[in-house]
């Protein structure tokens, strides 16, 4: 995926000294260069709520959001004033090429409402969140260690004065290491009110160079006041090895439309059937879910 860095940057500055394979720097999601790169995300005239595809970048490494379920109903059947969604997302981080890899993916969806003089919705519960560890890993490094000394007068046989010995030794240590996962609810934009906001933050394991999670569905539980129309913006902020960010520069990034939310929509129901007068009682876990990649242990047929 060729990307903008930092526009005040060159290229060649961007690329200096990044000759190693492993060399990573930060990216926004504002690129240019492959076919279908730039492309921002918009809502449909005809039908502007809850899309389906909220982000696409595509590239050397494609990186998308897609919205696979939107319930609107009741928190709990006891009180019929306190309104709720629940907004189940998906996220792809996948490599096209060899040697790519996104090593840091940063998540950022604001909520507010659509509607002026009406309060937007508040975060209550996500998943996964908190932090996480997938895929521990432990690895041995053997660092030398060198002594050295220098004979003065009287010599010993055979060595003359000012002569440097030394001897060498190795020390092996264990370095662990893990892929992390760090979701939080988020207050942004104002310095008051209820939380607004979700973050997630996808950290490579560094000793082995894996990249980010491929798959990660999220779970986000709204708590609303008002069945007024809503809406969210969602960013994503990557850390890539640079050779897939090599490209030409450009001024601007690309901005998605914000995605519009209907309480009055029914409810999509396409990973399972909800109880819209109940829906506290979902358990966000078990929604949620992370995958590096799916593997297939026989060909594939009848597809």
């Amino acid at each position: 995926m060729d990307a903008v860095v930092d526009l005040s940057k060159s290229q060649s500055e961007v690329s200096d000294g990044c000759d190693d394979e492993d060399s990573i720097f930060d990216i926004g999601l504002n690129p240019a260069g492959d076919e279908g790169s730039s492309f921002r995300t918009q809502n449909d005239p005809a039908a502007p709520y809850q899309r389906g595809n909220l982000i696409e970048r595509r590239g050397a490494i494609d990186i998308r959001c897609t919205c696979l379920d939107v319930i609107h109903g009741l928190l709990t059947p006891e009180n019929f004033e306190e309104l709720a969604t629940l907004i189940v997302l998906k996220f792809n981080f996948d490599s096209r090429r060899r040697a790519r890899r996104i090593a840091t993916a940063n998540i950022k969806i604001e909520f507010s409402s659509s509607e002026p003089n009406y309060s937007g919705p508040e975060v209550l519960k996500i998943a996964p969140f908190g932090s996480m560890a997938m895929v521990p890993t432990t690895a041995q490094k053997e660092e030398k260690r060198i002594a050295s000394f220098t004979l003065g007068a009287p010599p010993l046989a055979g060595f003359q004065a000012g002569t440097e010995l030394g001897w060498e030794r190795a020390v092996t240590s264990e370095t662990m290491d893990q892929t992390r996962i760090i979701g939080s609810v988020d207050l942004r934009g104002r310095n008051y009110g209820p939380p607004n906001s979700v973050s997630w933050t996808l950290l490579e394991n560094e000793t082995q160079a894996t990249g980010v999670p491929t798959i990660m569905r999220t779970a986000i539980l709204l708590k609303r006041r008002n069945e007024a129309k809503f809406q969210c913006t969602v960013k994503i902020d990557a850390k890539v090895d640079w050779k897939s960010s090599l490209g030409r520069m450009i001024g601007a990034k690309p901005k998605d439309d914000p995605v519009l939310f209907d309480p009055e929509l029914d409810p999509t129901n396409r990973l399972q059937t909800y109880d819209v007068l109940n829906i506290a009682a979902v358990d966000l876990e078990e929604i949620a879910g992370v995958s590096f990649m799916k593997v297939y242990d026989e060909p594939i047929s009848n597809v």
